[in-house]
């Protein structure tokens, strides 16, 4: 409960020089295409990764209301507590929270999932916490973009189109491929200027957006995702290894919790944190339905909050058809 108590007292004490610098919560809504910054009225995680530290993500219902819903849901039920970050792609991307450890998550029937939420606002730039999707849709499972690679979008585009327009390398293609490719270049054309720019300043993964769902933005703990990064991986993640892609970590990563607190405007002097639940994974494997969240400040009081309003079925992700894994490109 202590070391609980810091990170929300770190954490309120930079909402502070946050809030001094001018944030307010009538910025207009630019997801994470602008610098994510903690305001009033926002929600943030603080996940903590044994041995390494925390990280701490915006979280953003507006956006992505179904996912950020499941994602407290699980958090305040102590669902991700002793996880495992199964799945460390360098410069691109870390994977966790599967129930059984190695990407696999049971048997669940369809209606259990919920839809890919996507918004031209919310893009996999270097720190966007995403849900890590399969054939029938979200769950449980995360990743965060680790790759900071800076990218120039029209760069991208023109070199596609060069190809497509070279006798050569054209005659090898199918008239489908021409198509994909053709579709991919217009796509790119169309990002709106201030995705291109957000992405030539911070990196990240531009071909999976419009495919999986982004709920969050990392705000601190980068040498934490710098370390993640750089961990030694062997062969072990069925997907992965296909393609000759080492992912699994050597040593086993742990999430030892992930702790969910909200920011009302008492907060900028009163540090307040959320009471996660005493149900233990153990006890239940599988989410619950969404409640109230419990704030409680530093004198131990209790006041109840509404949750996320957005629905959302729950229950353990089922193996994917093709690989039995919920498994973003890396």
């Amino acid at each position: 409960m202590k070391t609980i108590r810091k990170i929300a007292m770190g954490t309120a004490a930079a909402l502070c020089l946050s809030l001094a610098a001018g944030c307010s919560s009538s910025t207009p809504f630019m997801g994470n295409t602008r610098e994510a910054v903690l305001e009033e009225g926002d929600v943030f995680a603080v996940i903590s990764i044994m041995d390494y530290g925390d990280i701490t993500v915006k979280l953003f219902p507006t956006a992505a209301p179904m996912a950020v819903t499941r994602f407290i849901t699980l958090a305040e039920n102590n669902y991700y507590d002793g996880r495992s970050i199964h799945r460390v792609v360098k410069d691109q991307l870390l994977q966790g929270g599967s129930l059984t450890g190695n990407g696999f998550d049971g048997e669940v029937a369809d209606q259990e999932y919920f839809d890919v939420e996507t918004s031209q606002y919310m893009r996999h730039y270097y720190g966007a916490l995403c849900m890590a999707s399969n054939a029938k849709g979200n769950y449980c499972q995360f990743y965060i973009v680790n790759n900071k690679t800076k990218v120039d979008i029209d760069e991208v585009a023109d070199k596609v189109k060069a190809d497509l327009n070279n006798a050569e390398i054209s005659a090898g293609l199918l008239e489908s491929d021409k198509e994909y490719y053709s579709e991919y270049v217009k796509n790119l054309e169309n990002m709106p200027d201030e995705v291109k720019e957000r992405y030539s300043h911070v990196g990240g993964i531009y071909d999976l957006d419009g495919t999986d769902t982004v709920f969050g933005q990392v705000v601190d703990g980068w040498d934490v995702l710098e370390a993640l990064n750089e961990v030694e991986t062997v062969a072990g993640n069925v997907t992965d290894d296909r393609s000759d892609i080492f992912s699994k970590p050597l040593d086993e990563i742990v999430i030892e919790k992930i702790v969910v607190i909200h920011i009302t405007p008492a907060e900028t002097t009163t540090t307040a944190k959320t009471r996660p639940s005493k149900t233990t994974p153990a006890e239940s494997s599988a989410p619950p339905s969404t409640g109230d969240n419990i704030i409680i400040d530093d004198g131990e009081t209790t006041t109840a909050t509404e949750a996320t309003t957005a629905e959302s079925d729950t229950a353990e992700p089922e193996e994917s058809e093709e690989t039995g894994q919920d498994n973003p490109e890396g």
